[in-house]
């Protein structure tokens, strides 16, 4: 009896053991789930492929433009996930692929007429990713311009071809140090004629575009054997948006004209040919999305989060220009140390942003009714940020010029300031890096002029800085007196060799300054 019991013991040990031993599940087949941003017809396809890099979170690279093939609404292939191992990965993934890998310049075709999507030029990108049996979700972006032409037909003509004229084909295709995507107009590319794709015969017809500002003729031949050439104004089209043009074919004749409401890929509001971007606003981690356009963010010392890229967002009801005499907005320019050069490429707006006056950064008209009420102004900011303060600027540069409005006289110094440098006795540009905040020199106009004063031996021992503009001006909310707000400007001098940083006076109606918000 005493036998039995034991050996009915030890077999429900042996039954509890087996059942507390997990069941060894192995990842099998990477398969990627796409989602896609977008507003109109452009899809993924059966056989279509991307290609897919996979690294490891310890750096090892697992897969580098690895095909993988559409096929019951998810791409797949003979990739196989590695043994886990405690590894997250990350992963990206582009569209359409190219043996070569990821493209540095892409090229839409001028014959798109057995489908646009083809030159679809999209980028996927997800972190923290752990070998799994399920599918990976991925959202793919758009990263160049889609033209749709929507045709009202009143005279019952059959429509043979619609050809965009004078477009340029060609980006060049960059990735920032934070990973994003950014796709620029190829300025050298010779422009062509693109024939769209009939998405519905006889009533809308589409084609992918690189982005950019151009004026372009829209040429619609109709089977009975008449062409009308049209011409579309000036218009910029950025990456992402999809652009819809109307055309009205009548008994009379055919008349085109750019559609009020452009529907967006990625959220970003709405455009036309007369009125600006309103801005859409996403806020993510270390980033943010406003107005189209992708900013980095970083948490400085301060215990504020600030942006870490320039602004680039044109203001309701305001043009960019290139002309420092006139308007509220300007292009980014270079210099050669005495001539300025205005910067009207995607990628050095992107990098160095727009410059503004302190009517447009502020949101209002400065006047005298108003300038001592500006302070901590959310202006031009996204919902949420505002225009940084004399005091937030302080409590990191900290040195400034003496408030007027506040009394106060002297160089006010603060060597408890976050981004100060002990040894130099300044912060400066190295410090401001150093902390994430990557410090842009942008320049600035002065005097209604751009300021072509540029770094260089006399000025400096950083080499890495030299050919870029030595002052440049950031903007402030805070007022000295009706006619002056602060700025917060570097300063280069065989004294201050590495850069220093301070606030000083930005006058009126004469400056035009980079922009930097920071979050409530």
């Amino acid at each position: 009896m005493k036998k039995s019991f034991l050996m009915a013991c030890a077999l429900l040990g042996l039954a509890a053991c087996r059942q507390i031993t997990p069941e060894v599940v192995l990842p099998g087949k990477v398969v990627i789930e796409p989602v896609i941003t977008r507003a109109t017809e452009v899809n993924f396809e059966e056989g279509d492929a991307v290609g897919v890099g996979i690294v490891k979170s310890n750096g090892e690279k697992y897969a580098e433009n690895t095909k993988l093939t559409y096929t019951g609404g998810a791409f797949s292939g003979e990739l196989e996930w590695y043994g886990d191992g405690g590894l997250t990965s990350s992963i990206s993934a582009y569209y359409p692929y190219s043996s070569n890998g990821f493209p540095s310049t892409f090229t839409v075709g001028s014959d798109q007429t057995s489908g646009a999507g083809a030159y679809d030029l999209m980028v996927a990108a997800k972190a923290d990713v752990k070998p799994q049996t399920a599918p990976v979700t991925m959202v793919f972006k758009h990263q160049l311009t889609q033209i749709v032409m929507n045709v009202t037909n009143t005279a019952g003509v059959e429509i043979e071809k619609v050809v965009f004229k004078g477009v340029v084909p060609t980006v060049n295709v960059s990735v920032s140090e934070f990973g994003d995507v950014l796709a620029s107009v190829d300025t050298t590319a010779e422009k062509v004629d693109i024939v769209a794709e009939a998405v519905k015969k006889d009533l809308k017809y589409r084609a992918i575009i690189a982005p950019q500002t151009l004026a372009f003729g829209v040429s619609l031949t109709t089977k009975q054997g008449g062409s009308v050439l049209g011409q579309i104004s000036e218009v910029t089209m950025k990456p992402g948006y999809s652009y819809a043009i109307n055309a009205e074919v009548t008994a009379e004749g055919v008349r085109f004209s750019l559609a009020g409401e452009i529907e967006a890929w990625e959220d970003g509001g709405t455009l036309d040919s007369e009125k600006p971007t309103e801005p859409g606003f996403e806020e993510g981690d270390g980033y943010f999305n406003y107005g189209g356009l992708r900013y980095a963010t970083v948490k400085l010392a301060d215990g504020k989060t600030w942006m870490a890229e320039p602004l680039a967002y044109v203001p309701k009801g305001m043009t960019v220009t290139d002309d420092p005499t006139t308007g509220d907005v300007w292009f980014p320019y270079s210099s050669d140390g005495a001539v300025a050069t205005a910067l009207k490429d995607e990628a050095s707006i992107k990098a160095k942003g727009y410059l503004y006056s302190y009517n447009a950064l502020l949101g209002t008209e400065v006047n005298e009714s108003n300038w001592d009420k500006l302070e901590g102004v959310q202006g031009i900011c996204p919902e949420g940020w505002h225009i940084p303060t004399r005091a937030e600027w302080f409590a990191l540069c900290g040195t400034s010029n003496a408030s007027a409005l506040l009394g106060e006289s002297g160089t006010q110094t603060n060597d408890k300031a976050y981004m100060w440098d002990p040894v130099l006795g300044y912060s400066s540009v190295g410090k401001f890096n150093e902390a994430g905040f990557n410090f842009v020199l942008s320049g600035c106009i002065a005097s209604q002029k751009y300021n072509t004063l540029i770094v260089n031996s006399s000025v400096s021992d950083l080499e890495a800085l030299y050919g870029q503009n030595r002052m440049a001006y950031y903007a402030c909310s805070s007022p000295n007196k009706s006619t002056q707000f602060f700025a917060l400007m570097t300063t280069f001098t065989s004294v201050n060799a590495k850069g220093k940083v301070s606030l000083a006076f930005a006058t009126l109606g004469k400056t035009g300054v980079q922009v930097r918000c920071v979050k409530e």
